[in-house]
């Protein structure tokens, strides 16, 4: 009798219907959306990502290497609405492109705003959106809400330590068309694909590599979510059906944002068609062994202490801990069949684009470690609950481990602040409307690594309205470009990474007559430093320059009329 049972209850039960998963009413009240499982966690939750975004007005300069290009870049779109502007003389807007919604927005909002807090505010905005967008995913996939604390170790990623603006605002939207491609595979509606399409086309408008990864990641949730909410008691033929069809109404609004990409690249391709290619290192990548290895660099890679990197090898054993539990529970037959089971699809294909995708595709660095946040997101849905013995303890220990990630991110914005007060003071000083160029030795700082420095001129330019050596306006792929012969020619041995490499005489500098100097540590040390500084930085033209401003390290220096030798 017992065998007899033992044999129907596993027969019961795979005949039993799947129960659909409830989506999340969008829009419904505000903290349905925003909020977690408890007031407490929800306070704990936010609380960590408010430390994130509150680092980011601590400090006046950003710790982020190509933020204060997009910045200025910004700052020119702004002055180009006026028809009278000077600017018009040199420089043009193309916002027929897939890289340009961060500095729409950020000229826009300098409207308002000085352009410094309007850039901040788009930057602090598209964090937020995100952690929102990872709240309202584990709220419609029935995931444990506390899980969304184990993103915000990320929520300050690669991309954006790096300054890559329009991507991470890009990733923020792409993140939401997430929750509504969600919402569609479970219960379609017009609604649903209607934002699908409209976040798409922003997606697209912000950056290509995040609408890439979108067409990547919307089919597998789709037909994942597609087969869970079918029947169980239809053939599979009709669930895959069923599946098929759900993944088809989600993805389809998204093209709309496929044909926009498209065709800028069709605009944009014979205009420079190297732009999309790098002849010496195209399509290398490191080892998979690295990419395994060094998975915390390749995520985030921020202090230089590592702490960040520390704690997101934490997150992932949290999450590995509780995958591991939940196979012995799987292999034992304890598993409860009244829980839903996690997403396991985004996170496959997003580890899989991980290891698949090189560090230089199309012309441009840096991509596959832009995809570890993706792969991160993933398995945040992928990660099991854990065992009720231990659910409230590890839900206490995740929440937690967000607070000190966001505490983290704040500590070294702070020392930051306290390591580039002198350079922002030197800007003060600095008259408006110039030409400048920035020499800098050890860009790192002991809070930030990756050359937070390097473009510290940018900065100038868009606090102080002026122009900036080694602009980003070069690349056409930006909405604010330089015009036709309206640049000067570009040095045979630039100093932007090599600050050995300045020729205060060649024709390039001399177009930069603004000369900001970050000098080498241990002259900061030496109380007659200004001689040597000037003999380091100017050589034989070590009195024909005139001192504007001096603060700790950083100097600047009024090189009109110095002699141009010529050399390019």
């Amino acid at each position: 009798m017992n065998r007899t049972l033992r044999r129907r209850i596993p027969e019961a039960r795979e005949s039993r219907p799947l129960r659909p998963i409830s989506p999340l009413s969008l829009p419904g009240r505000f903290g349905d959306l925003v909020g977690l499982d408890s007031r407490r966690a929800t306070f704990f939750y936010w609380g960590g990502v408010a430390l994130v975004v509150a680092a980011l007005f601590v400090t006046r300069l950003l710790p982020c290497v190509d933020y204060p290009q997009h910045l200025a870049l910004s700052d020119i779109a702004r002055r180009l609405q006026d028809p009278l502007a000077p600017e018009h003389a040199e420089y043009e807007t193309n916002f027929f492109t897939y890289n340009g919604l961060f500095h729409l927005v950020a000229a826009w909002l300098s409207f308002v705003v000085p352009i410094e807090w309007a850039g901040k505010l788009v930057v602090a905005a598209s964090l937020v959106v995100l952690a929102g967008a990872v709240v309202a995913l584990v709220r419609i996939l029935r995931r444990p809400p506390s899980h969304a604390a184990l993103f915000t170790p990320i929520l300050f990623s690669f991309a954006l330590g790096w300054g890559f603006v329009n991507y991470v605002l890009a990733t923020a939207i792409a993140a939401w068309t997430l929750v509504f491609v969600a919402r569609m595979a479970i219960r379609p509606s017009a609604g649903a694909g209607v934002a699908i399409a409209l976040l798409g086309i922003a997606c697209a408008f912000a950056h290509v590599l995040a609408m890439l990864t979108l067409c990547a990641i919307v089919p597998a949730l789709a037909l994942e979510l597609g087969w869970r909410t079918a029947p169980r008691d239809v053939p599979p033929r009709s669930r895959g059906l069923h599946a098929l069809a759900r993944a088809a109404m989600a993805a389809l609004p998204l093209l709309l944002g496929c044909f926009y990409c498209i065709e800028v690249y069709r605009r944009q391709y014979p205009w420079d068609p190297s732009m999309y290619r790098d002849p010496t290192i195209e399509g290398t990548a490191p080892p998979l062994w690295q990419k395994v290895v060094f998975f915390s660099a390749f995520a985030t890679d921020l202090f230089g202490d590592a702490t960040d990197q520390v704690i997101l090898w934490v997150t992932v054993g949290v999450m590995g801990w509780s995958a591991h539990r939940a196979w012995k529970d799987w292999r034992s037959g304890a598993r409860s069949e009244d829980q839903p089971p996690p997403i396991v699809a985004p996170f496959a294909v997003m580890t899989l684009a991980y290891f698949a995708t090189p560090m230089v595709l199309l012309g441009t660095h840096l991509i596959f470690p832009r995809l570890a946040q993706w792969a991160v997101l993933g398995a945040v849905l992928a990660t099991p609950r854990f065992p009720l013995a231990v659910q409230a303890r590890a839900q206490e220990y995740m929440l937690r481990l967000g607070l000190v990630a966001g505490a983290n991110i704040m500590a070294h914005c702070l020392l930051f602040n306290g390591e580039t007060r002198d350079a922002s003071a030197m800007i003060d000083d600095l008259p408006a409307g110039r030409s400048a160029t920035a020499v800098i030795w050890d860009p790192d700082t002991l809070a930030f690594r990756n050359g937070t420095l390097t473009h510290l001129a940018a900065y100038y330019a868009a606090r102080k309205h002026g122009q900036w050596a080694f602009a980003f306006a070069r690349y056409l792929s930006v909405p604010v470009r330089f015009k036709a012969n309206s640049q000067p020619a570009w040095p045979s041995r630039g100093w932007e990474f090599s600050a050995e490499d300045y020729d205060p005489r060649c024709k390039y500098a001399r177009a930069f007559p603004l000369v900001l100097v970050r000098a080498p540590e241990e002259l900061s040390r030496e109380a007659s430093g200004e001689p040597v500084v000037r003999r380091l930085v100017f050589k034989q033209d070590v009195n024909a320059v005139r001192l504007l401003s001096h603060h700790g390290r950083f100097w600047a220096f009024d090189t009109s009329g110095l002699q141009e030798d010529g050399a390019l």
